[in-house]
Parts: structure tokens; sequence; C-alpha cells
């Protein structure tokens, strides 16, 4: 995992938690945009992802949550308030790991996270069936294109985009996942910390319905979101980008303001 120290004094930490199929450099963007605004930010790239990365993933999702909580117990050392900031199923992961932090977690930010898939993996139907477990080693293309990302050419650069994004798995893993999704769409959203949720009006990949469910669902005593109407699913990495990020610093210093810091 890494680290980026904020310009200047810190008014808080950002654990970021990126998707499936890419790495956290796909986020250089954005970790740069919170350190310049006064922000640390921890990150690092999940098991089975980037400099760790393997040609199919396969990798169980008990991994994934356990390599967040090390990102989260970085996070935990800075003496700042916690921003959890997630994206697709690293969306899924920092809501999960906002849920057991408890108070250490001053806020949630979202954007696409797959609490439901529009877009699924072709021929996959059977491989989620009982007789799909015998074949759990058979690969599949998630066939996400970079034009159903975003419609940004080249962003970031090629190494920090179209390299570094690679849909292909194993019928396992896409089962685990869905077993995770729906682990995480059902969890009472008693004691949540304040959640800020990006959507893109565009996205053809996460479920847009099933985010604004989970949001909104009994218990959930302070959120919002914005649905950004031409955006497809990597919000930050769009032409609005700039704007939803002063979107994403009026939130987090909103939240910082009700804790008794001056943001």
């Amino acid at each position: 995992m890494w680290k980026w120290e904020a310009e200047g004094q810190p008014k808080a930490t950002v654990v970021l938690f990126h998707n499936a199929y890419e790495h956290h450099g796909r986020h250089a963007w954005l970790i740069e945009r919170f350190r310049t605004a006064g922000m640390h930010v921890i990150a690092g790239d999940l098991p089975g992802h980037g400099s760790r990365g393997t040609d199919v993933h396969d990798e169980a999702m008990q991994e994934y949550r356990e390599y967040a909580g090390q990102l989260v117990k970085a996070g935990i050392e800075e003496s700042v308030p916690l921003f959890f900031y997630g994206h697709g199923l690293g969306g899924l992961l920092a809501a999960d790991q906002a849920r057991q932090a408890g108070n250490a977690c001053a806020g949630l930010i979202l954007t696409s996270p797959w609490f439901a898939l529009n877009h699924l993996p072709p021929k996959m139907k059977g491989a989620l069936s009982g007789i799909g477990k015998i074949a759990s080693g058979i690969k599949f293309n998630h066939r996400i294109t970079e034009d159903m990302l975003t419609r940004t050419p080249d962003p970031g650069g090629a190494d920090a985009s179209r390299q570094s994004y690679h849909p292909v798995a194993t019928a396992g893993w896409y089962r685990e996942l869905n077993l995770y999704i729906r682990e995480m769409a059902e969890l009472p959203a008693a004691d949540s910390p304040p959640v800020l949720l990006h959507l893109g009006g565009k996205d053809e990949i996460a479920d847009r319905k099933a985010a604004r469910e989970w949001l909104v669902r009994e218990g959930r005593s302070e959120f919002q979101f914005k649905t950004w109407k031409n955006c497809r699913h990597d919000i930050f990495l769009e032409p609005e980008r700039e704007e939803v990020f002063l979107y994403t610093e009026s939130f987090i210093n909103s939240v910082l303001r009700s804790l008794g810091y001056v943001a």
C-alpha cells in the first residue's frame, strides 16, 4: 500500500478502494486532487490486481476484504478524520469497512457502486447454477470496454488507463462476487456514517436503481446523492471530474464542520 501526504496541514485522510479489473493507478488524478486539497490518501492494489496482477482473476472476496481492512488500519493511524472512497466493487468494500469501523469512519463516498450489475458477462447463467460449481475454474471475459468506462480519450495516459484494465475472471470468482453483492445489498443501514453517492447517468455497468435503494433504506440518517447525467461508469475519469471533485470536497468539508473541525 502507499500513502500520499497532503499539501500543508492535513484536514482529513481518504482511504481509496479501487474497482475490480483495475489498479489504483487509474485514480492518479483523484489522488493528487485530494492531496492538493489538504488530505492524506491511503491506497493500494487489491490481491490479483496491479503490481500483484494475474491474467485471470480467481481471488476470494475474503482476500479483498482482508486487504481493505489493512488499508483502513493504516488510515486510522493518522490523527485526522477518516473518509472512505470506493468505486465499483471498491464501493462495496468501502461500505463494508465503514460498517465495521463504526465511528472511526467520518464519511463514505461512493461512485458507481456494484450493488447490482446491468452489464453481465456473456454465458454466465450456467456458471451460477448448481451445475456451474463443478466448472468454477472456467474463465470468461466480462467484456467491459474503455468506451463503457469513460468518454475521455486516453484518460490519465495509457499506463494509467487502458493497459491497467483486465476484465477476465473465473466463473467461481463471479459467483463469489454475486454472493458478496447480495450480502452487502441486504445489510442494515443503522449507525451508518454520512454517505455521498455519485451515479453516472450513462453508466451501462452498475445498476443505479439498486444503488439508490441501498442509499435510502430505513435507518440511514444522513446522505446525499448526485446523478451526473452525461457520465459513464468511471465518473472521476470523465470530463466533468473537476466539478465532481468540488461537489465531493464540499461534502467532506460539511462533515468536518459537523465534527467541529475547521475546513
